[in-house]
């Protein structure tokens, strides 16, 4: 997909040889992807298709950028201690948090990400997993709705920190969410805990989206990879929010 974006026409050949994949993978990814409505195929290659959405589905975002996503995880992992209690939500970037976790002692993760809650190994006693109830959005591997905010509510729960993914974040418009129905969670996450981190990509650095989760200047960090546009990062960093830029070979730094 993000050859594809950069040039919207392609040869199965030619994918192969660039992914070092044999035809016959491509083809079959090939058409998956046009199964669920990204690309159209043609004779001997494929086209993106100019109907589809601008955010590829949850089953895609899982697997592109897992190189950086990987980093993040690694750097927002080191920010939680011993002891901690932590909401960490759900999405595609927050799961790769848990492998980084698994030596910690004495921490209680709370989370609304099925995916998150099903990265943790059997056998780990050292971590407390609490899965939020209420309605599964299938499509983003998360729960969500009225059910899931009371959850939160009866108990009154408190974390230390909080791990919030998003659609994009930038100085201007805050975090923002495409999927409004994980918003109002997102918010009270943020309200129950202590400090508040966003983790996002270099794609969503700078941009906006549908639904707005909160203003920029309610984060205390963020953390992101470095593909992020130095100048937006700068914008965020000037509102008082502390950003770590993990780089690719998983270390990390501040900006």
């Amino acid at each position: 997909m993000e050859i594809l974006r950069a040039q919207p026409t392609a040869l199965v050949k030619d994918l192969a040889d660039r992914l070092g994949a044999s035809s016959s993978s491509i083809r079959r990814d090939l058409n998956e992807l046009e199964s669920i409505g990204l690309v159209q195929r043609i004779f001997g290659g494929v086209i993106l298709d100019p109907g589809a959405a601008q955010e590829p589905p949850f089953q895609i975002r899982q697997v592109i950028y897992s190189k950086e996503k990987d980093s993040i995880g690694k750097a927002a992992a080191a920010w939680i201690q011993n002891g901690d209690v932590v909401f960490i939500d759900g999405g595609t970037t927050t799961p790769f948090i848990i492998p980084y976790l698994l030596g910690h002692l004495g921490i209680t993760i709370i989370t609304c990400g099925v995916n998150v809650a099903t990265a943790i190994p059997d056998g780990k006693d050292n971590i407390s997993v609490i899965l939020v109830g209420g309605e599964l959005l299938v499509k983003t591997q998360s729960i969500s709705g009225p059910m899931a905010l009371e959850s939160l509510r009866i108990y009154a729960l408190k974390c230390n920190k909080a791990i919030i993914a998003c659609t994009a974040v930038s100085a201007e418009l805050g975090a923002t969410n495409r999927t409004l129905e994980r918003i109002p969670l997102k918010r009270m996450a943020i309200e129950i805990s202590n400090e508040t981190a966003m983790v996002a990509d270099g794609s969503k650095i700078g941009k906006g989206a549908l639904g707005n989760i909160c203003p920029i200047e309610t984060l205390q960090l963020l953390f992101t990879d470095c593909s992020a546009p130095p100048k937006d990062l700068d914008r965020i960093r000037d509102c008082g929010v502390k950003v770590v830029v993990a780089d690719e070979n998983l270390r990390e730094k501040e900006v």
